[in-house]
Order: C-alpha cells, then sequence, then structure tokens
C-alpha cells in the first residue's frame, strides 16, 4: 500500500480563477460582442458578476464539487485503489475533505453519465471509429475511439475499453467484434450503421470487420509499406539470402578483424 501511496502526489484542493471561469462559466456580450462583466454558467444559464472587490467568480463555485473533483483526478490519474480514499495514511497526510469509497464510486459512476451525455450531443449521425486490440493474460481488449468534426476542430473520444467476448455466446471474430461495437455504442444513442469509415491494422479481422460493415478499412501505412518492400525485394530473395549468410559468417572476431 506504500508504494501505491507515493505512486501520486495529491492535486490542488482549490483552483485558479481563470480555470473556474472557463470551466463553469462563459462571458456574457452585448449586441456589439463586447464583455458586460457578467458570466453565465454553462449548466444552468444563470448570469453572475464577480464577487466585490475580489474580482473572481470562486466563490460563486461549490467547494464541495472542487474537492471532490480533486479525489476522483487523484485516484484516476494515479492508477489508484478506490480504497486509497479511506487509507490511514492517506487521510493523515491530505488537506482534502474525507470521503468514502461508496461516495467515490458514486462520483465515478455520475462522472460516466454526464460524459456519455457529451458525447451523446457531439457525435454526429455521421461518424468515423478507430479501433485497436490487444491480448492481457487471457482476454482480449478492444479500444474504440470515435472519430468527427466539430466546429472547433476534429474529436477523437475514447468510446469504450472493455473486453471483446462480454457475453457467453461472444466470439473473437469479425462478427463478435461487430456485436461488441454495437452494444457500446447503444449508450450513446448512435447506431452502427451510422459509421463512415474505419481506421485499424491490416488483419484479416479488421478487413472482414470492414466488409460488414460496408466502409472503407483505412489501415496502418507503415505496414502497408512493408509489404510493398517486401514485394519489391521478393525478385531479390537468393541474393539478399547470400548476403545474409556472409554477413552471419563475419560475426566471429576472427573474420570481423579481416575486414579493418
Amino acid at each position: 500500500m506504500s508504494d501505491n501511496i507515493l505512486a501520486a502526489a495529491p492535486p490542488k484542493s482549490t483552483f485558479t480563477p481563470r480555470q473556474v471561469c472557463s470551466f463553469y462559466f462563459k462571458p456574457c456580450l452585448d449586441d456589439e460582442g463586447e464583455p458586460t462583466g457578467y458570466y453565465s454558467c454553462k449548466t444552468c444559464g444563470k448570469c453572475y458578476a464577480s464577487a466585490a472587490a475580489t474580482g473572481t467568480l470562486l466563490p460563486w463555485v461549490d467547494q464541495k464539487a472542487s474537492n471532490r473533483f480533486a479525489w476522483v483526478r487523484w485516484v484516476v490519474i494515479g492508477s489508484l485503489p478506490l480504497s486509497f480514499c479511506e487509507s490511514k495514511e492517506t487521510r493523515q497526510y491530505t488537506k482534502l475533505n474525507l470521503i468514502s469509497v461508496a461516495t467515490l464510486m458514486s462520483l465515478m459512476e455520475a462522472l460516466l453519465k454526464a460524459v456519455e451525455k457529451t458525447i451523446d450531443e457531439e457525435v454526429p449521425d455521421s461518424f468515423g471509429l478507430i479501433i485497436d486490440g490487444w491480448i492481457y493474460g487471457a482476454e482480449h481488449y478492444l479500444v474504440v475511439y470515435g472519430c468527427y468534426e466539430t466546429t472547433d476542430g476534429p474529436r477523437y473520444p475514447v468510446l469504450s475499453l472493455s473486453p471483446v467476448m462480454d457475453e457467453p455466446d461472444d466470439h473473437l471474430n469479425a462478427h463478435g467484434h461487430m456485436t461488441a461495437i454495437s452494444r457500446f455504442l447503444q449508450f450513446f444513442g448512435k447506431l452502427i450503421d451510422g459509421c463512415r469509415d474505419l481506421v485499424g491494422d491490416n488483419c484479416s479481422v479488421n478487413k472482414r470487420l470492414a466488409n460488414l460493415l460496408r466502409v472503407p478499412l483505412i489501415g496502418c501505412a507503415s505496414h502497408r509499406l512493408n509489404l510493398t518492400v517486401r514485394e519489391y525485394l521478393d525478385p531479390y530473395d537468393s541474393s539478399l539470402e547470400a548476403v545474409q549468410r556472409q554477413m552471419r559468417k563475419l560475426r566471429t572476431v576472427k573474420q570481423a578483424a579481416q575486414l579493418r
């Protein structure tokens, strides 16, 4: 447990006025586009003025929310166990207001729903998907990123990072990947039919998945370059083998000395 405690330094319990203003509020403008001195809350839309004699919006922010956000960020960024917030050593050295594991879990669930709602409102009906998979132990994981344009530029949010086989009848083939993608897209109110392109490795599963979705597969450029180089060098295979055999012989100290 002591190693986990040293894994990440505790974040600051307060935020600068600039951070508060940009995260929670947006400036209210007049008809000519000039700031009025008031700020509108991004959540409720209510307008606020800077606190008297301080010129800051910090008093309008619930400090409980800042404290809980700091706990969530500390545990997530530091890859710490949920029980970290109830550790005796943690509570001894932190300046944050204490919370329980149950509270921390409820905050993470609420944050997850808020993020899902934000992505749901932002993702258009037509979007691209970037996928990659890896094996850890006996489990096969799949990460999926969304790919779409907004008025502020391109967005690539993480839509899912979970095992492909979630049900007893799931498989690791292209149909299994398609089922897994369709399953989590429902959380964002989207259908897999809205996928316009697929980005991933040039493996057989991804090729088959792109055919099932009837979308183009944008494969790895370095992999395609490797295939092209192999095809180009194929007529010189015998010569390359001869060079390789000669280089093996020159690895010894006696043979290498003759080249000096």
